[in-house]
């Protein structure tokens, strides 16, 4: 699975991830499949392998 930057929202409890306390507004990164839309707001899309382009030079 892929990792993902969220920040804790406005009106969440703490959450406690992999031992660590996090309040609101704390940013962390988490495993994708933990994403809890309604305590966490997403800063960054998972990365994801990117594919080589094709250039005029390599045609």
């Amino acid at each position: 699975m892929a990792n993902i930057k969220v920040k804790v929202k406005s009106g969440a409890f703490p959450i406690r991830y992999k031992g660590e306390r996090y309040l609101v507004g704390d940013e962390l990164t988490i495993d994708e499949k933990h994403l809890n839309e309604s305590m966490m707001e997403r800063l960054e899309e998972p990365k994801k392998a990117s594919q080589p382009s094709k250039t005029a030079e390599s045609e």
